[in-house]
């Protein structure tokens, strides 16, 4: 049941602050005597929990390596881990996610000029979450989970988002002979100057619109870790450039207009598939804060969690070519308790569980019956007319609909949940993801053939 008094905000809590800088920097540093020295590790207790926490960092780092085949070493794991960690730890005696930005653009940076995949580096922020948030349970009353989770969250996504956008960034810069682009405001402005993102986006204006159009014909505008990351690098870049409205769509010769989740990139079992750090989530809270309207324009079929995208947008227009299907039961796949607020803020509850209890597409027409999309229109006005929409949207105050769109996201996204029943709903999807029958669904898309669940 989602009632009850409002939570704290975990950035702005001082108490709650306070309780996790005293866990984190038991897990930080050693122990001092009277004179303010180091007392040396054998000596200390609160040693012993940082060597634990790097120990298990290190040590999933280092399963990470072996499956990928890669080997830099327990003394280069160990000291990326304690970087992560004090980058955290500032941000968590801040009170703010700020800090971590421009230490994980320059990781960023460093790791791009030695050839490092940015799926690599962003495996080390997930890993060091995991790590934290398992030490940290142990030590924090119930009340206080929750937040703290979301707080480590906005930390490690906001690292993860710098990272991704300067990865973006410098990949415009060598396709296009550009110099050397300095890091922050000017990372994003090189992202949003060119028209493309590694070919599976477009990023143009027109007047005060942006427009990003989704255009990996390859995949059918699958969301995996590169197109979720090049969109939103492109959002960036329009935030930079001041865009007072933005345009999602498919380029125009696509039949489907997202594909959803890309399903090659789900774990196999044993791992949450819809985690905070899901490129698919990072893209959604991507669109959802972003301060002007998005405008989903839709021509063409909607599946999966491209559907909870659309929704996520603040307006959808659609022409007669659009279906939406939410399919997460067709994979045996628990769907997460934020997508499930996204479609309940949208849509009545029946209409919620025939969407996810079938799996069958919805037409247009009653796509638009139940509100799932603002206008119906014909094909051949589909485009003029979304984006004089959205030009007439750019005309009126930025600083009002800012504020309008931020006040109407924390009435509609932030739902108290009691402790124990989060971690009820966790321990339900854990089974779910768990079993042979999620197995058995992934293995069914890939053979293109019809699932045969089992219920186990």
């Amino acid at each position: 049941m989602l009632c009850g008094s409002q939570p704290p905000n975990p950035l702005t809590d001082n108490r709650l602050r306070e309780d996790l800088v005293k866990e984190l920097d038991r897990r930080a540093r050693s122990d001092t005597d009277q004179h303010g020295r180091r007392v040396p590790p054998s000596r200390s207790d609160l040693w012993e929990l940082q060597v634990r926490l790097l120990d298990e960092a290190v040590a999933a780092l280092a399963q990470r390596d072996e499956a990928r085949r890669q080997s830099p070493g327990p003394d280069g794991r160990r000291r990326d881990a304690r970087q992560l960690f004090r980058l955290v730890l500032r941000c968590v005696h801040a009170g703010r996610t700020e800090p971590i930005i421009k230490p994980s653009e320059q990781i960023a940076a460093h790791s791009y000029a030695a050839g490092i995949e940015v799926t690599e580096v962003q495996d080390a922020f997930n890993v060091l979450a995991d790590v934290l948030w398992r030490q940290l349970a142990g030590a924090l009353d119930g009340e206080q989970l929750v937040p703290a989770l979301e707080l480590l969250n906005a930390i490690v996504g906001t690292g993860k988002d710098a990272l991704t956008r300067t990865y973006v960034a410098l990949a415009i810069r060598d396709r296009d002979g550009q110099g050397e682009p300095s890091m922050g405001a000017s990372t994003s402005a090189a992202v949003a100057s060119g028209s493309r993102a590694d070919g599976l986006v477009a990023t143009t204006v027109t007047g005060q619109v942006g427009i990003i159009t989704l255009q990996d014909r390859h995949k059918r505008n699958a969301i995996g870790a590169q197109l979720a990351a090049a969109a939103i690098a492109a959002l960036e870049g329009l935030r930079a450039r001041q865009a007072r409205a933005v345009v999602l769509r498919a380029a125009e010769d696509m039949g489907v207009w997202s594909a959803g989740h890309d399903i090659g990139e789900l774990p196999p079992g044993r791992r949450d598939p819809l985690g905070y750090n899901d490129p698919l989530e990072g893209l959604i809270r991507a669109i959802r804060t972003f301060p002007a309207p998005v405008v989903a324009m839709v021509h063409g079929t909607v599946w999966g969690g491209a559907v909870d995208l659309v929704l996520s947008c603040d307006l959808a227009v659609a022409d007669e070519t659009a279906a939406f299907a939410i399919t997460p039961a067709n994979l045996g796949l628990p769907y997460n308790i934020t997508g499930l607020l996204h479609f309940q803020g949208r849509l009545p509850i029946n209409v919620v569980k025939e969407m996810f209890f079938t799996a069958a597409p919805i037409d247009a027409r009653k796509a638009k019956e139940w509100l799932l999309i603002n206008h119906l229109v014909p094909w051949d006005r589909l485009e003029s007319f979304t984006l004089e929409l959205a030009a007439t949207m750019a005309t009126k105050s930025p600083l009002a609909i800012a504020v309008i769109k931020e006040q109407l996201h924390v009435l509609s996204d932030y739902q108290p949940i009691a402790a124990q029943v989060y971690e009820q709903i966790q321990g339900l999807r854990q089974e779910a993801y768990d079993s042979s029958d999620y197995l058995e669904g992934l293995n069914a898309f890939i053979q293109k053939r019809q699932p045969i669940f089992r219920g186990t």
